[in-house]
């Protein structure tokens, strides 16, 4: 029969837990998770920040991230071939949502946004910061200064 455990018990039980979870799982169920949040270091000018646009990759997505950021911003190309850049923070507690599938998950409280920005699951009920994207040549601008929509 299962007994309760209080928080205390739980934290000094911790390491052998997550031990134990670590040592059940395979490592390619553990690197699913990261597998696809590739991290780039703009370039930060008067307008916003720029990337190289083969720097992306063929997956057309990555977080762009300076030192002076908090937050990442997701970068993502669609189908159609738009660009889409939105502050990964959850504007319910500030985490930073992840891509699963065609969302962004939240992994504090369950929030999930499209790939729009828009709140698709609460507890978030604002959508995430969008930033207007332009191609200038092989460059990607994000444009984090006066370019929000």
């Amino acid at each position: 029969m299962p007994r309760d455990i209080d928080r205390r018990g739980f934290v000094r039980r911790l390491p052998v837990l997550t031990a134990g979870l670590a040592g059940g799982f395979s490592t390619t169920a553990l690197s699913a998770c990261s597998a696809s949040a590739r991290y780039l270091v703009p370039v930060a000018g008067p307008r916003g920040l720029s990337i190289r646009r083969d720097a992306i990759g063929s997956d057309g997505a990555a977080f762009v991230q300076s030192r002076e950021m908090e937050r990442p911003i997701y970068l993502r190309r669609d189908t159609a071939g738009a660009w889409t850049a939105l502050l990964a923070s959850c504007t319910h507690r500030g985490c930073q949502p992840e891509p699963v599938g065609d969302r962004l998950v939240c992994p504090c409280h369950g929030s999930e946004f499209s790939m729009t920005g828009s709140v698709l699951e609460g507890p978030a009920d604002r959508p995430l910061t969008r930033y207007e994207v332009v191609e200038e040549g092989d460059q990607l601008l994000v444009r984090t200064r006066g370019g929000r929509s």
